[in-house]
């Protein structure tokens, strides 16, 4: 992994806002996630230098991550507080407040539908479509087989399309 501070420094540029984001959709609560995040750069900051090569380190810190975060979310109970705050949705450029509002209210929707997903799933398809990973690399990260990953958000779509068909129908 890092032979020295300037190749620790390297990495974290690298990693911890993806990481950050990841553990933020996860857990829904941004000071949390940076918290976890930050836990895991210490966790691999004490392994050593030479206890991890650097092309595992991604993997590693995404998988300790979302370990962290699962604690966390059992821990608290905070299953039901998933997607409360959203940061970054309204953006600037936007002149009217309409379309604003509308965009915000689905940003919100999907994230409420996202928290009925199982962690597994939830986690699969956040990693593949957040953090751009291939089914491989999410497999490393959630220690699991290719093929259940595929499974995983192939499951996860399908039920996110049909609770927006059924949210859409109520509306």
């Amino acid at each position: 992994m890092a032979r020295d501070n300037d190749e620790f420094a390297i990495i974290f540029d690298e990693i911890y806002p993806g990481l950050c984001r990841f553990l933020e959709c996860m857990l829904g609560r941004h000071n949390i996630a940076q918290d976890i995040a930050q836990e895991t750069f210490m966790r691999l900051y004490r392994l050593g230098p030479d206890s991890l090569p650097r092309e595992q380190a991604r993997f590693w810190l995404f998988r300790v991550a979302r370990n962290l975060a699962l604690n966390e979310i059992n821990k608290t109970k905070t299953r039901q507080n998933l997607w409360q705050k959203i940061a970054g949705v309204s953006q600037q450029n936007e002149t009217d407040p309409a379309d604003t509002l509308e965009q915000q209210e689905e940003v919100m929707k999907l994230h409420r539908l996202l928290q009925t997903l199982p962690t597994h799933q939830r986690a699969s398809l956040l990693l593949r479509e957040q953090e751009e990973m291939s089914y491989r690399e999410i497999a490393r990260v959630l220690e699991t087989s290719e093929s259940k990953v595929k499974t995983d958000i192939f499951r996860a779509r399908c039920a996110l399309r049909t609770k927006w068909r059924e949210f859409e129908g109520r509306s």
